[in-house]
């Protein structure tokens, strides 16, 4: 019996070998892949991954340019979202009891470039883990081509974006169609514990002179709104933003939203992680609003004093 019992151990555990096996070699044949140089599993610096998509790509690109900076190598498990939407490099994977035994870096300020969480004290043949936003372009801003080459969308999440812009666009048809995102941020910004903590709404008179930017200076033009589908918000929306040149996107799946915001011509953003990535990645001009926090609140001490770690170089603040 206890024979019979020790193979029926091995066969499962050699079944379970093949099956984890397999299922890495599908992700790793599913994308195009981009190599770099990499290090022992004794020198990585783990991504500590937390909130929505664009916190978690500031986490990403920011630890990435970190490590570059320090002659570290990356580290990201298979489980992530990002590796299942971008063009995350398989070369970066590592099994999650590394980052889970890994030392502790932390920030100062989430929103702020910190040396500190750059040049901090490391030992030899050791791994870290930075817990932090890192929500600051300034920590891969030497990496930026290479922050860029990762963040591509998979295949199948560019085509439902291509799509959706098709339809959208299409009673506008016209060879020189400009095309504006526009995000718009409300949902749990108005939540009483975030308005405490200092978050700021971007108002309609905001919109307006954002919207009046670009019509000044393109025509055709077609505004694109991407917004949170609850009835409240979608209310707001339509009462501030509205014109015979403005559509709105029907609910979609995050990465849709975002990678279809990265196709448009020039964006405008209102509060959040996510409209920032969505500006950054589609490369035209960028409209935001500049009083994101309430003055001498939490939030507004997230920041360096005049914000600029934050919002990326050739951004234009509106209030």
């Amino acid at each position: 019996m206890r024979r019979i019992m020790k193979t029926d151990f091995l066969l499962f555990a050699l079944f379970l070998s093949v099956i984890t096996n397999a299922v890495f070699f599908y992700i790793y044949l599913r994308r195009p892949h981009v190599f770099y140089p990499v290090q022992t599993e004794e020198n990585r610096l783990c991504v500590y991954f937390r909130g929505g998509l664009g916190n978690h790509m500031f986490q990403y690109a920011s630890t990435y340019g970190i490590a570059r900076a320090r002659n570290m190598t990356v580290g990201i498990t298979p489980a992530s979202e990002l590796f299942n939407t971008f063009n995350i490099s398989s070369q970066f994977l590592m099994g999650k009891q590394f980052c889970d035994t890994a030392e502790k870096v932390v920030e100062r300020k989430p929103c702020a470039y910190d040396k500190g969480s750059v040049h901090f004290i490391r030992k030899e043949k050791v791994n870290y883990i930075h817990k932090s936003y890192l929500q600051s372009w300034k920590y891969f801003e030497d990496v930026e081509d290479e922050v860029r080459e990762q963040f591509v969308f998979m295949g199948d999440v560019q085509d439902k974006a291509h799509e959706l812009i098709k339809s959208l666009t299409k009673p506008f048809a016209s060879k020189n169609l400009t095309i504006i995102a526009v995000h718009i941020r409300r949902g749990d910004y108005k939540n009483e514990r975030n308005v405490k903590y200092g978050y700021n709404l971007a108002t309609g008179e905001y919109l307006s002179r954002a919207f009046k930017y670009f019509r000044d200076r393109y025509d055709p033009i077609v505004f694109i709104v991407f917004t949170n589908p609850n009835v409240e918000d979608l209310k707001w929306c339509k009462y501030h933003v509205n014109g015979s040149d403005v559509v709105f996107a029907p609910e979609n799946p995050r990465e849709v939203d975002m990678c279809a915001i990265s196709m448009c011509n020039h964006t405008i953003m209102t509060v959040g992680s996510f409209g920032w990535w969505g500006s950054f990645l589609a490369k035209g001009t960028t409209i935001y609003f500049s009083d994101v926090a309430q003055n001498n609140s939490n939030l507004r001490k997230d920041f360096s004093f005049d914000m600029s770690d934050y919002f990326y170089p050739g951004w234009i603040g509106l209030r």
